[in-house]
């Protein structure tokens, strides 16, 4: 049997969460462009293949690149639910808490607990400025481009805006350097197109959380055979059995203050959970 031609291939580091989850981003962007799209993890790549002709990343990132963004709590500046109109209407909000028609709380399943950004981050906004970004994506590296974005309307035009911190490049660099750039107002080069497709990642696909663990950590499993979106979800998180590259642990550690977090490099793992592929 043939192994199946991929309409799209990304190099991923799975020791990487924001790769990873910025991979199931593409994945549930092209199931919505291309409808019937699957994935795979193929050691270091990530493949999607879709049943159309189209179905290619710089027609996904052009969408993206231009999609209007809707912010649907125009009071709530920095944890407002997004709409991305040119996919369906797809509305971003895992990292809020539902409510009740009298403002009570419920589980409605969101994975609130991965929230990295503090409320004097502006999500939408940051999500916007990445957004812009992605017209000058190398195609054939889009997860491996450092590059500072900046905010023409804040109050430092000239400072690099803090990304969401899914990408655990961003894990030791205070160590690295000596002090905490977000407690010292310095720029640091951040990865947009990573940032933004895993906050879209998300969504659909959840880690399992280990709250046995201090810090509670989380676990994701990158599947090794072609799979639609809807279940490739159940596969990320380890509910189903399912050949796979492995399974993988991070954490959300500390970047400088109470509220501050991102997250961290992963640890392979052993797993009864999957069948691992060598």
């Amino acid at each position: 049997m043939s192994s199946p031609t991929p309409n799209i291939t990304v190099s991923v580091d799975l020791t990487n969460p924001g790769q990873f989850f910025a991979c199931c981003g593409l994945l549930e962007l092209a199931d919505r462009l291309w409808p019937g799209a699957e994935g795979w993890f193929d050691q270091q790549m990530f493949n999607i293949q879709g049943h159309s002709n189209e179905c290619n990343l710089t027609t996904l990132l052009t969408k993206l690149s231009t999609t209007k963004v809707a912010q649907l709590d125009t009071s709530d500046n920095s944890a407002s639910p997004l709409v991305l109109e040119a996919f369906g209407g797809l509305r971003l909000d895992w990292w809020k808490k539902g409510e009740t028609a009298k403002r009570q709380p419920i589980d409605i399943g969101t994975t609130k607990p991965l929230m990295t950004w503090s409320g004097s981050q502006r999500g939408p906004r940051i999500f916007r400025l990445f957004q812009e970004t992605l017209s000058n994506v190398n195609i054939a590296d889009p997860f491996n481009q450092p590059i500072a974005v900046c905010d023409p309307q804040a109050s430092r035009p000239d400072k690099a805006i803090a990304p969401f911190y899914f990408d655990s490049r961003r894990d030791g660099t205070s160590q690295d350097i000596g002090f905490s750039p977000d407690e010292n107002d310095v720029s640091v080069e951040c990865y947009p197109t990573v940032e933004i497709l895993a906050l879209i990642g998300i969504q659909r696909f959840r880690p399992r959380i280990d709250d046995n663990t201090d810090p509670r950590s989380f676990i994701y499993t990158a599947w090794s055979v072609q799979l639609p979106a809807v279940v490739a979800a159940f596969a990320a998180k380890s509910a189903i059995p399912i050949a796979a590259i492995g399974s993988y642990r991070f954490a959300k550690t500390s970047r400088g203050g109470e509220y501050l977090s991102m997250f961290s490099r992963a640890k392979r793992e052993r797993s009864t959970d999957v069948h691992t592929q060598a």
